[in-house]
């Protein structure tokens, strides 16, 4: 399926390519308890993903040892997706809350327990 995304103020739009959404999750990390949003259950690969053309309309978070880039638009502040994913793959997890056409909380969400992982190291 084809997806298509965007921020609140509609700015960053991205989109992307995969199964049907049918679940979500949520981390309880601490980044992500203060944010609170539902996330894609997995990783899109970059093959699939279209990111917003223009990096200038977003700011970006790097988290855990500063290896996450965590995106979101400059002029609403909403978070739209994770780039880079853990332990340097390669592909993104998205915000299911800017997803059109998805309801993020009809979804079946499961808990993924970031707050017991350690964290990444960036290689030296």
């Amino acid at each position: 399926m084809e997806y298509r995304a965007r921020c609140h103020c509609g700015r960053v739009r991205f989109s992307f390519r995969g199964p049907e959404i049918k679940t979500g999750c949520r981390c309880n990390c601490s980044l992500c308890l203060r944010r609170g949003a539902v996330l894609s259950s997995g990783y899109i690969p970059a093959a699939d993903f279209t990111p917003h053309h223009d990096l200038n309309d977003m700011g970006v978070y790097l988290w855990n040892e500063k290896v996450l880039r965590n995106y979101f638009c400059k002029a609403c502040g909403i978070f739209t997706y994770i780039g880079d994913g853990e332990n340097g793959k390669d592909g993104y997890r998205v915000n299911l809350g800017c997803v059109d056409g998805i309801d993020p909380l009809a979804l079946e969400i499961s808990i993924i327990d970031g707050k017991s992982v350690p964290l990444i190291h960036a290689p030296a």
